[in-house]
């Protein structure tokens, strides 16, 4: 055992410090031990002295610190608390595990705006057998704002509740209970039906919680606002992939191919910086063969989702248009234009592999412009272009796969970034729209009601009848609504453009 203090001192004369970047005990010959005083190393950037007898550390005059690697010693209180960490907005990386911190709020750590790295728990298993262990408590609602943070590890802490709040940037989450009485063991439960994974609990937490509100009163929803994102644009552009790079997840199906993947309107949530997101897929442009019945009955269920309004509608375009895909476009002319939407809505340049390079963006806008005059109408009266590149991650070379990943995580940050500069959503006939979205809510609960009869149901004849009443409650909906559509909300009527093709099918816009 080598006493910490005389250790520092010796291999770190005090009138060299101030030039001191990175302090370590390379060779590590001896556990240091006792208290530990790190004073004028004001330029300090790293420091990792794990696997020792520290009992205190003192690092007040450390303004430049990043990084903390304290790990395995003797710590019993937080650094010096409350003169530690003088300038917290700096540290990227704290690793105390395995110490014998005592009780300590997690709402200490709120400041550490930063953090991408976090662990605070213990899994020494002899230590935990002699009641040495950190000791901090509280909910993980304090740490909602590290939107940096990747990982964190909190096992065996008492720390109980807040799990749906830990910020989205949250890769590896180690959260096990080997004490009988820590308090973490709540959380652990609660993961256990999700194979421990946070981002599906999160993910089914909040849906149960929108869910709820939708059920319980309409009224309620007003309480929780959403930011509904709609996704438009033509089959193979990359719709679904564009709605799963921004929820952050894989539930959209995505495709190469000109057959569209998306029947139905399909709908995510996701949290960023405090605001509740809802990501909806849309069927794609002219492939899709629905009734008209149908037809009327997906944009009634859009609107189901969208009851607070669009925040934000993002018009997928890819390399270069087609003359298909030019005249399909310029059917949604108007009905974009004369509703006053182009000021909601944002022209997403996908598979651009030069995203990263402003010039390049540039130039590719101004062909845009100049290639296609509908699109050059659109680019110049709306939100901007965004170039982005998503490519895809079923690839089996696992390098390849690395490299994808941070080009989609890349075009995740700017879509992110463009998200938080809007603040309205657009809502045409406020009260139109209330009572639209109030007479979809109530088909959706009949609806329901009869399909769970049907679903019980044993006789032919009940049956036979059952299914008889479902079809003509479709019907008389489609009618209602195509209506009140076509009188009331000129958008939703001009959103319903389908024109036929040589076999005379009906094709959706």
């Amino acid at each position: 055992m080598k006493i910490a203090q005389e250790w520092l001192d010796q291999n770190y004369p005090k009138e060299k410090r101030n030039e001191i970047l990175v302090i370590v005990d390379e060779f590590k010959t001896e556990r240091l031990s006792g208290e530990l005083f790190l004073n004028r190393f004001e330029k300090l950037l790293e420091m990792e002295l794990s696997d020792n007898d520290i009992t205190k550390l003192d690092v007040s005059d450390c303004y430049d610190l990043e990084k903390l690697i304290v790990a395995n010693n003797s710590l019993t209180r937080l650094l010096n608390n409350p003169r530690d960490i003088i300038n917290p907005g700096k540290i990227t990386y704290l690793n105390m595990m395995n110490n014998n911190i005592s009780e300590v709020n997690l709402s200490y750590f709120h400041r550490f705006s930063n953090l991408e790295y976090l662990a605070i728990g213990t899994d020494d298993l002899k230590k935990i057998q002699r009641g040495f262990y950190n000791r901090f408590y509280g909910t993980l609602k304090s740490l909602k704002n590290l939107t940096k943070l990747k990982v964190l590890d909190i096992s065996d802490t008492d720390i109980s509740k807040g799990l749906r709040h830990l910020p989205d940037s949250l890769e590896n989450f180690y959260v096990k209970a080997y004490r009988h009485e820590a308090k973490v063991k709540i959380i652990t439960k609660k993961l256990e039906p999700f194979g421990g994974d946070h981002k599906k609990y999160k993910k089914d937490k909040l849906k149960k919680i929108l869910q709820k509100k939708l059920v319980e009163n309409y009224e309620l929803d007003d309480q929780l606002e959403i930011k509904n994102l709609l996704i438009v644009g033509r089959t193979g552009n990359g719709k679904s992939t564009l709605a799963n790079v921004l929820s952050g997840t894989n539930e959209f199906k995505e495709s190469e191919k000109s057959v569209s993947e998306t029947k139905y309107f399909q709908d995510e949530y996701f949290t960023h910086k405090g605001n509740v997101y809802r990501v909806v897929d849309t069927i794609g442009v002219g492939d899709t063969k629905l009734s008209k019945n149908d037809i009327l009955l997906r944009i009634a269920e859009a609107v189901y989702t969208m009851k607070e309004g669009i925040s934000q509608i993002f018009f997928v375009v890819g390399r270069r248009f087609t003359k298909e895909e030019t005249e399909t476009f310029e059917l949604l002319k108007k009905a974009i234009f004369e509703s006053n939407i182009i000021k909601h809505t944002t022209i997403i340049r996908t598979n651009f592999t030069n995203f990263r390079n402003p010039d390049k963006c540039k130039i590719d806008r101004q062909e845009l412009i100049e290639e296609n005059k509908f699109l050059a109408e659109i680019i110049n009266s709306c939100n901007g272009i965004i170039h982005i590149d998503a490519p895809s991650i079923e690839v089996d070379c696992e390098r390849r796969l690395q490299f994808n990943k941070e080009d989609r995580d890349t075009s995740r940050i700017k879509l992110l970034d463009h998200l938080e500069n809007i603040h309205e959503s657009y809502k045409p006939y406020l009260k139109t729209w209330d009572q639209l979205y109030l007479k979809v809510r109530d088909y959706k609960r009949t609806k329901h009601e009869l399909e769970e009869e049907l679903y019980k149901s044993g006789s032919h004849v009940e049956i036979s009848n059952l299914k008889e009443k479902i079809m003509k409650l479709k019907e008389s909906f489609a009618r209602e609504t195509e209506l009140q559509c076509v009188i009331e909300i000129p958008l939703f009527a001009k959103l319903q453009i389908f024109f036929k093709n040589a076999n005379g099918i009906c094709q959706i816009i």
